[in-house]
Parts: C-alpha cells; structure tokens; sequence
C-alpha cells in the first residue's frame, strides 16, 4: 500500500527523479529495520517469544512483501538472498541528491530484499523447531493418555480410537499451518515433512507400550493398517488444497510412502506379537513335561505336542474374528517360527539340566528320537493343514522345521557313529542359522550331550577346528538376513539368553567356562572376575610345592 500511495505524488515531479525508486527504497529499508529490532537483531534473539501462529504470519508477509518488489522491479530477483550486514547497505542519494544512480538503487532494494529473507530464514527456521516440539508434545499426549476402550467393528475386528485421534489433531495442526501462508510457500511442505517424521518417531517410541495381551495386540494390528490408509487419504487432500512446487510434491510422496510403509510394518508386528500370549499358556501346561520319562516312556501318542498344535487352533480361531486375512496369515507365520522355538529351547533346558558326563539325558535314546520325529510331524501337518488357504505358509515351513530334522539327526548321528567328524555337513547347516561359531559351537554341544555325553568334548574341538571355513560361510550379523525383529522370534536370540543364564559347567578349562558366560551375558558384571585373589593364588602354589622328604629315623 504505501509503494502503491506514491503514483499520484510522482506526477508532481520531473520523470528522471525517480521519486517512485527512492520512496520504494525507504519503505523497504524502514520495513526491514523495524522487523530486525523486533525480531531482536540479526540474530533473531526475540523469535523463540513468538508463537506459531505470529511467526507464520511474520513469514506470509516476507514472502509477500518480497514477492511485491520483484515484480515491480524485476531486475532484482536475480540478486540471490543472502547474508548481508549493515556495513554493506548502499546509500539512498548519490551525488549532489537531485539525480538518481539507478544501479545503486536496486542494489539499495535487493540489500532491503535479501534482509528481510534473512528475517524470513531465521522464522522459518524457529518455525520449524516450534513445529517439532509441539507435534511431540501433542503425540506424547496422544500415546500416553488414559487407556483406550477397545471396540468391535460390524465384522468382528478390534479396533480402540488411537487412529482417530493422532489424523484428528495432524489435520487440524497442517490446516493451520497451510491457512496461515501463501498458496506456494515452499515452508508448508518442510512443515508437513517434519509432522510427518514426528509421526513416525513418535509411533516408534510409544508401539510396545500398546501390548498388554492378546486383544491389545490385535486392537493396534488393526489400528496401525489403518492408520496407513488414513495416511494416503490425507495426503490426497492437502495436494488438491496447496500448490507444490515438482521437487516439494516429489519429497512430499517419498514422505508419504514411507510413512505408510512403516505404519504397515508395524501393523504385522503387532499382529506376530500374539505368539507370546499364545504359548504362554503352553509353557505354563506342559514345558515341564516335555523330554521328561513321562514323555518318552508313557506318552505314546505325542499327547504334548498334540495339545500345542489344539491350543494354536483355538488361539487361530480367535484370531481369526479379530483380524483381517492379510494379518492372520502373518500371524500363522509367527506361530510357526514359534513353535519350532518353543520345543528347540524345551530341549536345551533338557541338556542344562543333566550333569552326567558318561549317561544320556534320556533313558532310551532311540526311543526319544523316535518321539521327536513324531512330535515334529504332529506340528507340522497342523501347519500344513494350512497351506490350501494361504500357500506362503508352506515355505515358512519348509525352512523353519528344517531345524527340527536337522537338530533330531544330528542327534541321530551322535548315537550310532563312532566318530564326531560324522557331523560336519550338520555344523555348517545350524552355523547358518547363528552364523557366531561360539555359539554354534555351544549348540552342538548341548545335542551330543544330550545322547553322548562322553564325545561332548571332541565336537566342541571339531567346531573350533572349522571356525575359519564357518566364518568364511556366514559371516557375524548375516543371521539378521530375512529375520523377523518381533522379540522371540529369532532362534539365535532365544539360544542367546539361554546360554548367557546357564550355568552348566561345559567340557573344557575353567577360565573358558567363565569367559563364555561373559560372552553371552549382557550384564557381565555379576560374573566372578576372571583372576582369582593374590591371597588364594598364593595358598594354592604353596600347596603345589613338594615339601622335602622326611628321612626316616630307623632306616
């Protein structure tokens, strides 16, 4: 308004003047010096004392503004924003003051131009932290409210509010941001970037604390693919609502996908986190029993494994109702790996419990593996019931129950051969699964023990003798390849804790006991140090010393 005031007052002076060039170059440079000292200098010292809303509009009117000079004064829009100080700002009049140096004058405009875009830069910075720190506080909130009531959707499906409550406040906090600033402000696509990174960080922090049982679990199944659709539909809106430059649109989608994608990954994750309540049950019932004399000496029909697969299906059922086809087929999935874990971790408690160096653990071995094998196909044909229905399903099986045939015979192989060599092609298959030869190494041992004590020692050795060709197979972390990250899922995490709890003493030197515990133990610091006191050292080499020998008195 106050360039547009001087048309009428510049008829009254001669053309070459240029009385609309100065009155323009005093309205930028008292504009762009009155919004420093408001802003508290350069430097921006006041901004952090404004709220949104003011520096929103502090920044639509810069954008303005600038955009107002440029078209009157086109020339200027090639001079780049940028840093300039106060030392550099030309002066308005030249010469004696009646004429005017047109170059100077627009660089007189582009210093006012590029100071108030340096206005611009800092409250769009300040901006952006206020964004961030108020989408926290707002999804904190959110997350950590009161306990949501969950509900019944006309099909079945668990659901609670959550979805609907973090798109209620995110439309609202994005509608606010875009009414506040030009249609073409390129600040609103960063601001809808950082929301939605906030979202993700924020879903990421806050998603385990969701579970507490079986109906949660599948309540933020249910709401976290939901929330991934929510995402697309959002998105639509606010591009047919804003005008977005080709590279904000293109960073807007990239955005966008992977928000959706990750909403959608942790929809399976929530929905794989059902196997804990699932066998939680099946622990409490028959964990216990399972490889005990009653297991193999009475319980010919495989009553135990025959009570996990019917305590799945009634789990299966349930879930059934509670979750889409989609997740049920990732929750069948789980409840394989599951199983396969569940009854490798029952047989490793087996061999931590026996101490006999020269008995095996079980009375009859050949009758305990032939109670496995029955035990691994009752399991497996309930799984492959399956498979009609959701064909992925039969390789998940494939290659987890390839565990179970593998670790029976090696087992196999320690009764009948006479040598450990026997099990090298089985060394390499299991190393694949830990791809760690310390833990291999501890896990083909347990097996030996469990039937041949006696040959425990030479397996360990032959595992040691091999570490070079089984780190050349599987290098450490490529067990992480194709690996589910829901907890108890991962058959070399599981074996982990295990071994990093037990205290069965293993063949070997004593210093080597210890320094394997240290190994697997996350915690090491309740482990006896590795040296023993100057004060014990010194009482045993006493002991050790050969006293002289008392001559006899008669002789």
């Amino acid at each position: 308004n106050l360039v547009g005031e001087i048309d009428p007052v510049k008829k009254c002076f001669p053309q070459d003047w240029g009385i609309d060039v100065h009155w323009s170059l005093c309205v930028s440079n008292v504009c762009s010096n009155y919004l420093l000292q408001k802003i508290g200098g350069p430097d921006g010292h006041n901004l952090p004392d404004l709220s949104s809303t003011q520096l929103l509009d502090l920044i639509a009117w810069v954008e303005f503004f600038c955009k107002t000079f440029e078209d009157a004064y086109p020339c200027i829009a090639e001079k780049k924003p940028g840093k300039m100080s106060a030392e550099s700002r030309p002066e308005l009049l030249n010469g004696d003051g009646r004429e005017i140096n047109a170059d100077e004058a627009m660089d007189g405009l582009a210093f006012a131009k590029n100071m108030l875009w340096e206005v611009h830069r800092l409250a769009k910075e300040e901006f952006l932290v206020k964004t961030r720190t108020q989408t926290d506080s707002w999804l904190d909130n959110i997350y950590g409210g009161s306990e949501r009531t969950r509900s019944e959707t006309t099909d079945g499906k668990l659901i609670t509010s959550l979805c609907e409550e973090i798109f209620a406040f995110v439309n609202v906090h994005l509608r606010t941001i875009r009414d506040h600033l030009p249609p073409k402000s390129e600040i609103f696509a960063v601001a809808v970037c950082i929301v939605l990174s906030r979202m993700q960080a924020k879903q990421l922090a806050h998603r385990d604390d969701i579970f507490h049982d079986l109906e949660t679990c599948c309540a933020a199944a249910n709401d976290f693919n939901r929330m991934s659709e929510h995402i697309e539909e959002m998105m639509s809106g606010i591009k047919e609502e804003s005008e977005f430059s080709e590279s904000d649109e293109y960073m807007l989608d990239e955005a966008c996908l992977e928000l959706m994608s990750f909403y959608s990954s942790h929809a399976v994750y929530a929905a794989q986190s059902v196997h804990v309540y699932v066998f939680e049950p099946i622990r409490e019932s028959i964990a216990d029993e399972l490889f005990s004399p009653e297991w193999e000496d009475n319980l010919t029909h495989n009553e135990l494994s025959t009570m996990v697969v019917k305590t799945i299906e009634d789990f299966r059922c349930d879930l059934e109702i509670y979750l889409p086809d989609f997740l049920l087929k990732k929750v069948l999935d789980a409840l394989v790996v599951a199983s396969v874990i569940f009854y490798v971790q029952c047989l490793l408690k087996k061999s931590e419990k026996h101490t006999l160096k020269t008995v095996s653990c079980f009375n009859d071995c050949t009758k305990a593996l032939s109670r496995m094998q029955a035990d691994i196909k009752v399991m497996r044909n309930y799984f492959e019931g399956h498979v009609e229905e959701m064909p992925a399903l039969k390789r998940t099986i494939q290659r987890e129950f390839e565990v179970l045939t593998i670790v029976r015979e090696c087992m196999s192989v320690a009764l009948t051969c006479d040598t450990v060599n026997e099990a090298t092609n089985f060394i390499y298959v299991l190393h694949k699964r830990f791809s760690e030869v310390e833990l291999t190494k501890q896990f083909i041992g347990d097996l030996w023990h469990l039937v041949v004590p006696s040959q425990e020692r030479q397996v360990r050795l032959l595992v040691e003798s091999m570490e070079t060709e089984l780190k050349a197979l599987a290098p450490p972390g490529s067990e992480m390849q194709g690996q589910s990250l829901v907890p108890g899922l991962r058959l070399d995490e599981t074996v982990r804790k295990l071994y990093s709890q037990s205290k069965r003493r293993r063949p070997g030197k004593l210093y080597v006991s210890i320094n394997q515990r240290r190994r697997f133990s996350a915690d090491s610091s309740n482990l006896p140090p590795r040296n023993s006191s100057p004060r014990r050292m010194s009482a045993l080499r006493n002991s050790l010393v050969r006293k002289p020998r008392t001559p006899d008195v008669k002789s």
